[in-house]
C-alpha cells in the first residue's frame, strides 16, 4: 500500500468522503473521539461526517449518549457514552500525577492529591457543579484552603486525573460556566474492563481510522506508556496486518482503498488533523509550523486526497485559504464557491 492509498484509506474511514456516518455517536467510536478542546470545532467536525447537522448537545445531556471527558493525551474530548469504561480502564494506567515532577509543577502533593479523590464521590454526584462549586465542595471535605485557585483554573490539571480514572465529566454548561457530574450517577453504574482488554479495543479503533500505525505513534497520540503499546499490538499480531513502512491495519481493511477523490476545508482541531500531527512530514505539502502552531493550536486545512495542502481562515467574504503551492484547477473548482484563494 502507498502513502497516497493510505490517506485516501483515511479519509473514507474517516467520514470525510461520499459515505457519512449514520450518526454522531457512530462517528465519535469511528474516529476515537471528536475533539472538544473548541465546542465549535467538535460541531463543525462532526457535520462534515454526517448527512445533516449533529445535535451535540441533545447527545450530550438529553440522551447522554456522548460523554465530554478529558481523554487522549489530556484533551477534552466527546467519546461515546458506552464506551466510557474501556476509557477510563486504559486511561487508568496513566501515573504521571504520582510523580515529583507533576506534583511539584501542580502545587500539590499525593497526600492531598488521595485526599481530593477520596472526598470526590461524596461531593459530586449527578446535580451538575460549576467548577467553584466544585472547588467549594473539595475544599470543606479536605480542609485544603489553599488549593481553591488549583481547582478553579482554566486548564483544570488537577482534575485531569480524576477524569482519566472516571470520577468526573463535564455536564451541561450554566452560562458561561462549566459544570461537572459523576459518570457513575450521571450515565449510570458502570465497571471497567480489564485494562488489557481495553487497550486492545482502542488500538483497534485508532488504527481503523488512523492506521497503518506503529506502537509508539499510538502511544504518543493516547498518552500510553510505550510498553503497553507494544505488549498490546504483539497480542493483536494476528488481527493486524503489517504494511511495510507505515505500520499495522486491522487485517479486514487491507487492500481497501477507495477511488474517490476528496477536496476538504477541515475546521480547527479537526480529528483527522490532531491524529495525525506527529506525521505531518508524511502527509502535509507545507511547512509543520503552519499546521501546528504554538500552545498547541491546529490549524484549519485544506485538505486534497487525504494531504494537507494549505491552510484557510474565516473572512466576512468567505473561507480564505492559503495553499502551500499552486492548485490544480481541479481543485479550484472543487472549492466552496466563496472561497478566496491568496
Amino acid at each position: 500500500m502507498k502513502l497516497d492509498e493510505i490517506l485516501r484509506l483515511r479519509i473514507a474511514r474517516h467520514h470525510l468522503g461520499a459515505a457519512k456516518g449514520k450518526d454522531v455517536v457512530a462517528v465519535a467510536r469511528r474516529i476515537s473521539g471528536l475533539h472538544a478542546q473548541v465546542t465549535s470545532s467538535a460541531q463543525a467536525a462532526a457535520d462534515l461526517r454526517l448527512p445533516k447537522a449533529a445535535d451535540l448537545e441533545r447527545a450530550l445531556y438529553q440522551t447522554k449518549t456522548l460523554v465530554r471527558t478529558w481523554a487522549a493525551r489530556g484533551t477534552l474530548h466527546l467519546l461515546p457514552a458506552a464506551d466510557l469504561p474501556r476509557w477510563v480502564a486504559a486511561m487508568s494506567t496513566r501515573t504521571r500525577e504520582s510523580t515529583a515532577s507533576w506534583l511539584r509543577y501542580n502545587g500539590v502533593t499525593a497526600e492531598q492529591m488521595r485526599d481530593l479523590a477520596a472526598a470526590l464521590p461524596d461531593v459530586l454526584g449527578n446535580t451538575p457543579l460549576t467548577r467553584e462549586e466544585l472547588a467549594t465542595g473539595l475544599i470543606a471535605a479536605t480542609r485544603h484552603d489553599h488549593l481553591a485557585e488549583r481547582l478553579t483554573q482554566g486548564f483544570g490539571s488537577i482534575l485531569k486525573p480524576f477524569a482519566f480514572r472516571g470520577l468526573l465529566c463535564s455536564g451541561p454548561p450554566r452560562g458561561r460556566n462549566v459544570t461537572f457530574v459523576a459518570p457513575q450517577q450521571w450515565l449510570g453504574p458502570f465497571e471497567p474492563p480489564p485494562a488489557e482488554d481495553a487497550i486492545d479495543a482502542i488500538i483497534l479503533e485508532y488504527l481503523g481510522a488512523y492506521g497503518p500505525a506503529r506502537p509508539e505513534e499510538f502511544a504518543r497520540w493516547f498518552d500510553l506508556k510505550p510498553p503497553l503499546a507494544k505488549k498490546s499490538f504483539q497480542r493483536l499480531a494476528d488481527r493486524l496486518t503489517e504494511v511495510p513502512g507505515f505500520g499495522h491495519l486491522p487485517a479486514e481493511l487491507d487492500g481497501d482503498v477507495p477511488a474517490e477523490d476528496t477536496v476538504l476545508l477541515l475546521p480547527a482541531f479537526d480529528p483527522y488533523v490532531v491524529g495525525n500531527t506527529g506525521r505531518l512530514d508524511q502527509i502535509s505539502s507545507g511547512p509543520k509550523a503552519a499546521v501546528s502552531r504554538p500552545q498547541g493550536w491546529i490549524s484549519p486545512t485544506l485538505v486534497v486526497n487525504g494531504r494537507i495542502e494549505g491552510v484557510w481562515e474565516d473572512s466576512p467574504g468567505g473561507p480564505r485559504v492559503s495553499p502551500f503551492k499552486k492548485l490544480p484547477a481541479a481543485v479550484r473548482r472543487a472549492l466552496p464557491e466563496k472561497a478566496i484563494l491568496v
